[in-house]
């Protein structure tokens, strides 16, 4: 039995397009994947020689993967995007324009020597394979990468201009209060420690503790600091956390608030639920003090 050509026979039928030549350059074996992908027939290729297999490929006979296995020639490597041998075979990929005739295409080459079952020489034999749909999807993902990248770059410097207009934000409104405070104490304060020193009913008494104690917390980082930590509170709240700090008893903040002591209380009870120390042995005014 000639081994051989069983061995060309198996390759008639491989679902991939393939073609060998002898060792002469001659066409061989032209399978039917091959006449499917070229739309060229084994009649017009088989018994050809001179290259006349790339003609379907780049409009011209050209050397292709097949004879750089045969003549290991390293000047037709740059004819390819890639090459790599695996053992014994030779892979390859590149770009042929307008193949078939139908437009640009992505093709994947594998090339070996071709022995018989006796290891001898009977040819070199060629694969290939149409990754076009692969390539596009490889240069989509590069892209997408690339633009991603482009784009977490814009967020950076995007993060970058937002942290520095707060800051700058932040610092303007510093000074603003810094004005203020200034103001208020040059302006207000000098008043109301006259008026302090004055005759006063218990009613006005308590109208007054209340203005010192409204002054006292805009000059108070005490509140920035808890409005900071804890959001959540309400503006009366932290007055109220504010004046339990100062050691004020429920009944003084009462008055100066003008409202129930039992209100205070519930003021008492959110305060401790807000700041995660409810049911605690912990002294509500030593917490507050340890905010600061």
């Amino acid at each position: 039995m000639d081994h051989g050509n069983a061995l060309l026979k198996v390759i008639e039928f491989l679902p991939e397009a393939a073609l060998v030549v002898d060792p002469e350059g001659k066409v061989i074996v032209w399978n039917r994947a091959m006449e499917k992908m070229t739309g060229v027939p084994k009649e017009k290729i088989l018994g050809k020689g001179e290259y006349a297999y790339a003609i379907p490929f780049y409009g011209k006979p050209l050397p292709m993967l097949i004879d750089l296995v045969r003549t290991s020639g390293s000047e037709l490597s740059k004819c390819y995007d890639s090459t790599e041998w695996k053992g014994n075979i030779l892979f390859a990929e590149c770009w042929i324009e307008n193949l078939f005739g139908c437009g640009n295409a992505y093709l994947r080459g594998a090339a070996s020597a071709l022995f018989d079952y006796e290891g001898n020489i009977i040819g070199t034999v060629e694969t290939i394979r149409d990754v076009t749909d692969r390539k596009k999807l490889e240069l989509l993902l590069v892209q997408r990468e690339q633009d991603l990248e482009a784009n977490a770059g814009q967020l950076r410097d995007t993060n970058i201009a937002l942290k520095v207009l707060l800051k700058a934000r932040e610092d303007d409104q510093k000074n603003f209060e810094k004005l203020i405070q200034a103001n208020l104490k040059g302006m207000v304060l000098p008043y109301l420690d006259k008026l302090s020193k004055t005759r006063l009913d218990q009613r006005q008494r308590a109208y007054l503790d209340i203005l010192e104690s409204a002054f006292q917390e805009i000059f108070s980082p005490f509140l920035s600091t808890l409005k900071s930590k804890f959001q959540d509170l309400t503006p009366t709240e932290a007055h109220v956390a504010n004046l339990i700090r100062e050691g004020k008893t429920s009944k003084k903040i009462a008055e100066i608030l003008d409202v129930a002591e039992k209100t205070i209380e519930i003021h008492r009870y959110n305060l401790r639920m807000k700041l995660g120390i409810t049911n605690k042995k912990i002294n509500l005014r030593t917490h507050l003090l340890s905010l600061e």
